[in-house]
C-alpha cells in the first residue's frame, strides 16, 4: 500500500506540472481542472502516507 501510495502521489503531481507544460508548448488549451484535481490527488496520497506512516 505504501509503494501504490507514494506512487500515484509522485505520478500525480508530476502530471500536474507537466500537463500544463505540454499543452501550453503545442498551443492547445489545457483543462486546469484537470490540473487541480491532479494536484489535489497527489497532496491527498501524501497526506494520507504521513498521517498512516506507522501503519503502512
Amino acid at each position: 500500500m505504501k509503494t501504490l501510495l507514494t506512487f500515484l502521489a509522485v505520478t500525480l503531481l508530476n502530471g500536474a506540472f507537466l500537463y500544463p507544460l505540454f499543452f501550453l508548448g503545442i498551443g492547445r488549451q489545457v483543462s486546469w481542472l484537470l490540473v487541480a484535481a491532479m494536484a489535489a490527488g497527489g497532496v491527498g496520497c501524501f497526506y494520507l502516507l504521513v498521517k498512516h506512516r506507522r501503519s503502512l
